[in-house]
């Protein structure tokens, strides 16, 4: 279960925010994305504003998120989001496959 918030321009997603694994608790923030040509409107944080506001207020849940895009880390930091741990992925070696 998940929600999906969007801005149009000219009838075309310009940008996107969506949840995920959503659970009586909580839900995890997925596909926040702007077009680049749409960049630097305050597109991304209008969305997630709503995002938060629905969640928090609305649902009364927790939201969670992972990123790799520092430019995107301001955004999240900015809007309240805090660090509380980092991630790391492992693959396997082709020869391991």
């Amino acid at each position: 279960m998940g929600i999906t918030l969007y801005i149009e321009e000219d009838g075309k997603v310009v940008s996107t925010v969506a949840t995920t694994a959503e659970t009586t608790k909580s839900a995890m923030v997925v596909a926040v994305a702007t077009a680049d040509y749409a960049r630097n409107k305050g597109y991304a944080s209008a969305l997630m504003k709503e995002l938060m506001y629905e969640y928090f207020v609305r649902k009364g849940k927790e939201l969670c998120l992972f990123y790799d895009n520092p430019s995107a880390g301001k955004i999240y930091h900015r809007l309240g989001f805090e660090t509380i741990g980092t991630w790391d992925m492992f693959k396997k070696k082709k020869e391991e496959l």
